[in-house]
């Protein structure tokens, strides 16, 4: 504030505010506050240093601000108001003005001085402010040159950057990285090129976009053709390896679990329980197969190239229509597969080496969908294209069955393996395969079924020609268990395990039905073993394959075929050799009973390894298969030739006992030695023929044995014109000696049980006609049977009254007279006797005792047929 000032009276006022400070200003309080910041400021002398060094800040802060005219303005004002309070002053008081005026003087000086300097201050600043001006236009000027030097360097730039960004385009074009290049065109047309349009090689790179970008596309498709040539074609090979050793693996992992677990045993490779149960890491990928080297940019910079220019159709378009060539170049030489022309393949080996090709090129076509994501091709797509290969390859597989003619069983093997692994494969990317897998089928029916027969045919039949028609004998404990764990018996037979105390055992077949049976046994495992990895679908038609195309037809009666019509034809060649008709006998009762266990087996054993068995079995839950009806035939077949065999030895043997004198003088005191000879050889025929047949046939066998012999005594006597008392005589003594050793014959042959149940009884009926018709000529008188009915009904019941008229009325005796006989003398008797056999009948005999003697013997030195 400003100092106050005494008046006369000694009060102080107030000085008045000068008008200058209601001039309007704008910075005048600001000023004002500078100068009168301190209020001692007048108190002190205005010459004295402090006082120039306290206006200095004043100052210089007014230049600052840009104040100075505006302070030296109000210094000169305070100046002017000093002088009017100091005028005051001195009005009011003069000795305080005299006292003052010393002051006021030196305040004069020191304000002229002031104005001296401000004045100097002044002139100072206004040289610095026109300098200042002139700098600033300069630097005005300097800035709009850098500006525009900035503004050229900026468009230069964008020119450089326009021109490597179009150099890059080139260079990632020749990198063939077509999606990169068609995204700096994106963004130089978007961003760059707008920014130097004004120049005319801008514009030229303008025009130049378009090719460009159809340069990109086309060359990007043309290199994704180059990436299918070298993987769709070239690499098939080293892409097939990987696929088949994947389906290795997975079919050997399989088996093992199958192994572990029999659950999994009707089940096969791609069943829904074998993928339930794969692991994920078995699946097999061809883009990440590091010895493939298969790179997938390509493939998707064409992708993406043609999706950025919104021709994604087009780009699936024209894959579609180069897979296609691929595909035609791939499955030559299968172009067609008319009647006409169709395709042949030499071997195996060029069929398999095929077969994988076309896996690859298949597999990796839905691969590639998958990678890409369909963008190029659908699942669909590769179906249809499969189904359209599929119709062309089955002729081209059964023209290879047909025309290659599989020899051996190895070779039909390599078929099935070649195309069920191709099936496999195909199934298991998801292709149907339901067409292409009947080839399996007519594999197993018409080619696998027919070798099959005639392999266990051919061994069977060699069997059988081989065989010594021998009961088979083993003296070896461990052979004895290999025939009980083959052959299939009844649990009662006498050489079950729990009948055998001791070795040697003998058994009733020969060794032709233990190969018949291992044979069975090896040709259901060759079937199950055949079906075991690729047959996995139409399980019923299959079993009915099994049954009825391969074991009733090897079991059946079919010509050329069947074991049961070779049995038959083998027995009908050797049906006058009693060894072969016998034991084969024999033998048909064990084959007959395998075949019920056969279908047991069967049926069990399809259930096991397919899961469902045989349809058409019983209540009681067993098959029986048809073939039983053709080996009871075939049983039937052998009995009677047996029995036809029997029947033509007896013949033969009968045949030399020739009756030719019927009017002897000598009475014989026993039977004659033909007629002994004739029992003999009845006997060892009866024990070489019947010894092992079933006890029904023997039975059977002697009752029709006797019943023939008995028949044909009887027509040699009914068949005599004339007879004597001693030549009846002598007939009934050979008559008994026939009936005595024909009964010891059947003691021998039959059991106890038997006998007992009257079989005696039964046989004495076969000679009763015979014996009541010699009793009858025996009889001193004959006036009883002929006039006498009752003697005749009670004696005689089984002959006829006109056929025992016949009878007598032959006899001499009774046509004659009575005369009386001639005893036979026993010590005169010899072969020069007379006898009723005539020379011829004795010299047959010696020819046929000669003959059947040298057989016994052959048949007692041999030994028994062993394993």
């Amino acid at each position: 504030m400003a100092p106050s000032v005494a008046n006369g009276n000694g009060s102080t006022k107030a000085p008045e505010k000068s008008s200058r400070n209601d001039a309007p200003h704008l910075d005048t309080v600001q000023i004002e506050n500078l100068l009168i910041r301190d209020e001692n400021i007048y108190e002190t002398s205005l010459n004295s240093d402090d006082y120039l060094e306290s206006l200095a800040p004043i100052i210089q802060d007014a230049i600052s601000a840009n104040g100075l005219s505006d302070l030296i303005s109000r210094l000169n004002g305070i100046v002017k108001v000093k002088d009017e309070e100091l005028n005051e002053l001195s009005l009011n008081s003069t000795d305080e003005i005299n006292s003052c005026i010393d002051a006021i003087d030196d305040i004069h000086g020191a304000s002229t001085e002031l104005n001296k300097n401000l004045i100097s201050v002044s002139q100072t600043l206004n040289k610095s402010a026109f300098e200042l001006m002139s700098r600033k236009k300069s630097l005005i000027k300097n800035k709009e040159v850098s500006i525009q030097i900035n503004e050229t360097c900026v468009v230069l730039g964008e020119c450089i950057q326009v021109l490597e960004i179009t150099n890059k385009i080139h260079e990632l074009i020749k990198q063939k990285k077509y999606f990169s290049a068609l995204k700096l065109i994106n963004e130089l047309t978007a961003i760059h090129l707008h920014k130097v349009e004004g120049f005319s090689f801008a514009k030229k790179i303008y025009d130049s976009i378009p090719h460009l970008t159809k340069m990109i596309k086309d060359e990007s498709f043309e290199n994704l053709c180059n990436w299918l040539t070298i993987n769709s074609e070239r690499k098939l090979n080293a892409i097939s390896d990987g696929i088949y050793d994947n389906l290795y693996d997975l079919q050997d992992n399989w088996n093992n679990s199958r192994k572990n677990n029999s659950t999994f045993t009707p089940y096969k490779l791609n069943s829904p329980v074998e993928l339930s149960l794969r692991s994920p890491q078995a699946y097999y990928n061809i883009f990440e197969d590091s010895t493939l080297a298969i790179r997938l940019e390509t493939i998707f910079d064409a992708i993406l190239v043609y999706e950025t220019l919104h021709e994604g159709e087009t780009l699936s378009t024209l894959y579609h229509k180069e897979w296609m060539k691929k595909y035609n170049r791939v499955i030559y030489p299968i172009t067609s597969a008319t009647a006409e022309s169709i395709a042949h393949f030499n071997s195996l080996q060029s069929l398999d080496e095929y077969l994988r090709k076309i896996s690859a090129f298949f597999v990796m076509d839905k691969q590639i969908n998958l990678v890409t994501k369909f963008e190029l091709r659908s699942n669909p797509n590769s179906d249809d294209l499969w189904e359209s290969y599929v119709t062309k390859l089955i002729p081209v597989l059964l023209n290879f069955l047909k025309t290659h003619k599989f020899k051996t069983m190895d070779e039909l093997q390599t078929f099935k393996e070649i195309t069920g692994n191709f099936l496999q494969i195909m199934e298991n990317y998801n292709y149907r395969i339901t067409e292409l897998y009947e080839v399996l089928m007519i594999l197993f029916k018409d080619y696998f079924a027919p070798i099959l027969i005639q392999e266990f045919r051919s061994e069977f039949i060699e069997s059988i020609q081989s065989d010594h028609y021998m009961p088979l004998t083993v003296d070896q404990k461990s052979d004895y268990e290999n025939i009980m764990k083959i052959c299939w018996y009844r649990d009662d037979a006498p050489f079950a395990p729990k009948n055998v105390k001791k070795m040697p055992i003998t058994f009733p077949f020969s060794e032709d039905y233990v190969h018949y049976c291992l044979g069975v046994r090896s040709l259901l495992d060759d079937i199950l073993n055949f079906i075991s990895q690729h047959y996995s679908y139409e399980l019923n038609e299959l079993n009915n394959l099994i049954v009825n195309d391969i074991f009733e037809r090897v079991l059946g009666d079919e010509k050329g075929v069947g074991i049961s019509r070779d049995i038959q034809d083998f027995i009908a060649k050797n049906e006058n050799n009693k060894e072969v008709t016998s034991q084969s006998y024999t033998n048909l009762e064990y084959y007959l009973y395998s075949l019920y266990e056969i279908g047991k087996l069967i049926n069990r054993r399809l259930r096991t390894h397919t899961g469902i068995g045989i349809h058409n079995i019983d209540a009681n839950d067993t098959f029986t298969l048809r073939a039983v009806d053709h080996f009871n035939k075939l049983k039937k077949y052998s009995e009677s030739t047996i029995f036809k065999m029997v029947d033509s030895k007896i013949r033969e043997l009968l045949d030399m006992v020739e009756y030719d004198e019927w009017l002897p003088t000598i009475r014989n005191s026993e039977a004659n030695y033909s007629i002994k000879d004739f029992a003999l050889f009845l006997d060892n025929l009866f024990t070489s023929i019947f010894s092992n047949l079933p006890q029904s046939i023997r039975t059977l066998g002697l009752f029709r044995s006797y019943d023939f012999v008995a028949e044909h005594f009887l027509n040699v006597l009914n068949s005599a014109t004339i007879y004597n008392k001693i030549a009846i005589e002598n007939f009934d003594l050979d008559i008994k000696y026939v009936e005595e050793s024909m009964k010891n014959l059947y003691s021998v042959h039959q059991s106890t049980e038997t006998e007992m149940t009257g079989g005696h009884v039964a046989l004495e009926t076969t000679f009763t006609e015979l014996r009541q018709c010699i009793d009858l000529l025996l009889l001193d008188n004959y006036d009883d049977f002929i006039k006498n009915s009752t003697f005749r009904m009670r004696s005689f019941d089984r002959i006829r009254f006109e056929d025992g008229m016949k009878l007598i009325e032959k006899m001499k005796e009774y046509q004659d007279g009575e005369e009386e006989p001639i005893e036979a003398d026993d010590s005169n008797q010899s072969l020069d006797q007379q006898s009723i056999l005539s020379t011829a009948a004795a010299s047959k005999f010696a020819q046929f005792t000669t003959k059947f003697r040298k057989k016994n013997d052959f048949e007692k030195e041999g030994t028994p047929n062993r394993l």
